[in-house]
């Protein structure tokens, strides 16, 4: 019985070393790594939107208030900016006013580093149309 024990202390001080020896490096380079999930939807886009064939421009920059939200400037051609939260590889527009009382909502997701791809609804005067844009650099 004292062999056994005698067996397993050692086996028990050596995996305290080994395991005591392991540190996390501070300088581990991962590609990506140092991105957060809101730099892959920044920059300029060029829009194509399906609903009456519609090319414009939108801007996606950070928010100034919101770290986890970003502002999607000239949204759905509108000239006004649109509000979106960023999780992982989508975007989702909580429903909100632009422009002159447009009603927006839906979502967006990061197909590559050169496209986008955007679903959502717009209500101007009454009329709602649900929209698939495609953005692209």
């Amino acid at each position: 019985m004292k062999k056994s024990v005698s067996v397993i202390m050692m086996f028990l001080a050596a995996l305290m070393l080994t395991v005591g020896g392991c540190a996390l490096d501070d300088n581990i380079d991962i590609p990506g790594g140092n991105d957060d999930d809101i730099t892959k939807f920044l920059g300029t886009w060029s829009v194509t939107d399906n609903a009456l064939k519609l090319n414009y421009e939108v801007t996606i920059e950070r928010s100034q208030t919101n770290s986890a939200m970003v502002i999607m400037r000239n949204f759905a051609g509108s000239g006004s900016s649109a509000q979106g939260l960023v999780a992982g590889s989508s975007i989702v527009i909580d429903q909100q006013v632009i422009g002159q009382n447009w009603f927006v909502s839906g979502n967006g997701s990061y197909v590559t580093s050169s496209r986008l791809q955007f679903t959502y609804s717009l209500t101007i005067g009454g009329e709602n149309e649900q929209r698939s844009a495609t953005y692209s650099k």
